[in-house]
């Protein structure tokens, strides 16, 4: 099973099971991950899945505000007409957007999304009710979401947050909803972390926790994670120096080579060099 096969199982399960109601979606159930590039041209959505009732979950996260959703509504058209099913889209906004805009009328038709405003989610409140359901010993899936995304919503002290956050994961008593917090951690929640605590957050679970293991180190060639903090920041330093320095598709190529060596997500890769998704497995499979 490759990384990106890992990841998306982790996520489904991450998601099932009422997780959702932890950030206001209701009704969805999810069932399996879709593929995401679209025909025509190379045109990549975060992450869509079949749902029980046989229509298309697509979930997108967004770090910074979108100002016309022109852009979700070219994926939505594309996606229906491959799929031909209906399509609900939620657009989940981190950290610190109140707003965005969820609609889009085009004159021939009107075109609607869900926004999910993380910032307008008491986080501390969010942590405690995971910390109290740890302590009865009452554990439910919306608590996966409640932890995984704490670090996105309103916080008093996002420093303190942050080591609650570290500290509640070795308290979740299932080693598989532990995999799943993590899942959801490492693949939606981080967006809101400073890089030190990125590499804190990584260096502290990959001792812990099996999945960090498929997640960010395609292959694990020789079984462990020996050294992943300097060979990050290692591997993107010469990276980016190499690439700025040579100017040319094989700086940018070295670039993605440091960062794959580093275990960084392809997602990751994709945005920063702009290679596209079958350029970087070509690269990984030079690589091995």
């Amino acid at each position: 099973m490759s990384r990106q096969d890992a990841l998306m199982k982790a996520l489904t399960r991450s998601l099932s099971g009422g997780a959702l109601d932890a950030i206001g979606v209701h009704g969805v159930e999810l069932l399996e991950p879709v593929e995401t590039e679209l025909p025509a041209n190379v045109l990549r959505m975060d992450r869509v899945w079949r749902t029980a009732d046989g229509h298309l979950f697509h979930l997108e996260f967004q770090a910074t505000r979108e100002t016309t959703l022109h852009r979700f509504l070219e994926y939505d058209a594309r996606l229906a007409n491959h799929m031909r099913c209906p399509i609900r889209t939620v657009i989940l906004y981190h950290a610190s957007i109140s707003s965005a805009p969820e609609e889009l009328n085009i004159g021939t038709a009107v075109y609607r999304v869900e926004n999910v405003f993380l910032a307008h989610v008491d986080g501390d409140r969010a942590l405690d009710e995971v910390e109290h359901h740890l302590r009865d010993g009452r554990w439910e899936p919306r608590d996966r979401l409640r932890l995984a995304l704490a670090m996105n919503m309103r916080l008093s002290d996002p420093l303190r947050a942050f080591d609650r956050v570290l500290s509640l994961i070795p308290e979740v008593r299932d080693p598989s909803e532990r995999e799943l917090v993590v899942s959801a951690l490492l693949t939606i929640g981080e967006q809101a972390l400073s890089e030190e605590q990125r590499l804190r957050l990584r260096r502290e679970l990959r001792n812990m926790y099996r999945l960090v293991d498929e997640i960010f180190e395609d292959g694990r060639r020789e079984g462990h994670l020996e050294g992943f903090k300097e060979g990050l920041q290692e591997g993107i330093e010469k990276g980016i120096e190499t690439g700025i320095e040579m100017g040319t598709a094989m700086g940018v190529r070295r670039v993605a080579r440091n960062m794959l060596e580093a275990g960084m997500p392809c997602e990751v890769i994709e945005r920063a060099t702009g290679l596209s998704r079958d350029e970087i497995e070509a690269l990984r499979k030079q690589m091995n």
